[in-house]
């Protein structure tokens, strides 16, 4: 199995009320320390308006951790396309891969939450198809070798060619995130890479590994286990008060992620915890429980080896406490179980 990371660093670090993570030096700080541990891949995230200080520049910030780490891939997760100059980006994606020299991944994404849609003055409405012809443009951009021409109700374009080229040929990985039955069997038939979601319960990773699949399998190409990335929650928790503690921080998290999405009120730091009649976080717990990898070096244990049974072999874990102990503890006292003697070889030099 491949273990790497999903998230962010901010600029206000510490807001126990939000997600207490790391400022934007010390996350590159954890991100290396990722990389000796033999964690493979750190995926950041890209969100606005947020009123919690999530990370917004994304690929600025890749730019900097591509100058201070050598072997760890890096991507985003996901870039949203219809926020886009499609040229511009083109070029902004190239210029990372060839800074990283080639180890970037390029995440993409229609977005979906209203909030960030009603900022850019955009209708959600129109993101399919914004994305649709953004990434057309896109992959033309880094396939043409003479200067051409481009024209739609959308974008003009004028004798273009893109520089400079990609390290990766014909470009860079391209990952999609995708959650629908629909959108997953899209990715396959588009040729793209799938990013799967943090909250989704096992079951559900399950059932969408196998659509993309059955999708691959019907297009008569071969499957890579390792072309999908599931994001699951990291909790690591070695007493009750831990365990307590960490559904506390995500409980919060995921219900400003909640209000984000779908409150058309579009509300910064509306902490209100969805709460059953004992007064419990039952439904945010029970997303935690039922998709995390969480407890004891033991417990987690359990839970990647269940990831592994329904076909996961690339877990990306979101940490939001950016605990250094965590990440060291998982490495060192569950990695070494799911991966194989070459990758573990790897990792220890």
């Amino acid at each position: 199995m491949k273990f790497g990371l999903f998230g962010g660093a901010q600029a206000v670090p510490g807001d126990v009320v939000t997600e207490a993570a790391l400022g934007y030096h010390e996350y590159g700080d954890y991100i290396k320390t990722a990389e000796s541990l033999g964690y493979t891949s750190a995926w950041l995230v890209e969100h606005h308006f947020t009123g919690f200080s999530q990370l917004s520049a994304t690929l600025n910030y890749i730019s900097y951790l591509a100058g201070i780490t050598s072997k760890i891939r890096l991507g985003s997760a996901v870039v949203v396309v219809p926020w886009h100059n499609p040229v511009l980006l083109a070029e902004q994606v190239a210029t990372i891969d060839q800074l990283t020299k080639g180890r970037y991944d390029f995440g993409i994404g229609r977005g979906y939450r209203a909030n960030e849609f009603h900022g850019f003055g955009l209708d959600m409405a129109d993101a399919e198809d914004i994305f649709q012809e953004s990434m057309a443009i896109i992959k033309r951009a880094y396939t043409e070798t003479d200067r051409w021409d481009y024209k739609s109700e959308r974008w003009t374009f004028n004798q273009l060619i893109v520089e400079p080229p990609t390290v990766q040929q014909p470009y860079p990985p391209m990952w999609v995130g995708a959650g629908s039955e629909k959108s997953i069997r899209a990715a396959a038939r588009n040729g793209y890479n799938l990013l799967l979601d943090q909250m989704s319960p096992f079951e559900a990773i399950g059932e969408r590994i196998a659509q993309y699949r059955d999708e691959l399998d019907k297009l008569g190409r071969d499957y890579d286990p390792y072309s999908i990335g599931v994001t699951r929650g990291l909790m690591v928790a070695n007493n009750d008060n831990e365990l307590k503690d960490a559904h506390i921080l995500r409980g919060k998290f995921i219900t400003e992620v909640q209000v984000l999405a779908t409150d058309k009120k579009y509300a910064a730091k509306a902490f209100n915890p969805v709460v059953d009649q004992r007064g419990d976080r039952s439904d945010t717990n029970a997303i935690s429980e039922n998709g995390a990898v969480m407890g004891s070096s033991d417990e987690m244990g359990e839970r990647v080896q269940r990831l592994y049974d329904l076909g996961v072999r690339n877990i990306l874990l979101h940490d939001l406490s950016g605990n250094f102990e965590a990440l060291h503890q998982f490495a060192e006292e569950v990695m070494p179980a799911f991966m194989d003697q070459e990758e573990a070889s790897e990792a220890a030099e």
